[in-house]
């Protein structure tokens, strides 16, 4: 028996980043929501407004992308595995403001400290529910999000 994806598109994209600071600094950039909020966003123009928190295993984190007033997704982040300084497992679920279901990405964050700092890579597994777009677009959020974790980190 054949089965069939209708309207589904998947996508593993593995993404790496170096930091000159250790371990713990990084993992803290992703522990603490203030750090978090700093960095957490695709671009300059998109403001990341978390309405829940919750960084611990089985914890829920539900954020909106913001452009003005103007929410342009909602994601509901879930998370499976948490070992401090060592990595970070957990499901993003990306709908518009209206609620309409664009994908769902497991995101996979591995740290390893490296005499120069810290090695980062995140691994997403993406199903596009409504179109291929959003695969690409999630990955240019994170390597955007990537770019400015490395900025706060440096200040």
């Amino acid at each position: 028996m054949t089965m069939t994806q209708t309207g589904m598109l998947h996508r593993t994209t593995v993404l790496e980043k170096s930091f000159g600071v250790g371990v713990a600094k990084v993992f803290a950039a992703w522990a603490d929501l203030d750090k978090r909020s700093q960095w957490n966003s695709p671009s300059d123009e998109v403001v990341i407004k978390y309405t829940e928190d919750d960084f611990s295993v089985g914890g829920k984190d539900v954020s909106l992308c913001l452009v003005g007033d103007q929410i342009l997704a909602e994601v509901v982040g879930v998370y499976h595995d948490i070992v401090p300084e060592e990595r970070i497992v957990y499901t993003e679920i990306i709908k518009t403001g209206e609620g309409f279901m664009l994908g769902i990405s497991q995101v996979s964050v591995g740290f390893t400290a490296t005499e120069a700092g810290t090695d980062m890579v995140v691994t997403l597994q993406t199903v596009a529910l409504a179109g291929g777009e959003i695969i690409d677009e999630v990955a240019a959020g994170w390597t955007a999000s990537m770019g400015k974790l490395e900025e706060v980190l440096a200040g």
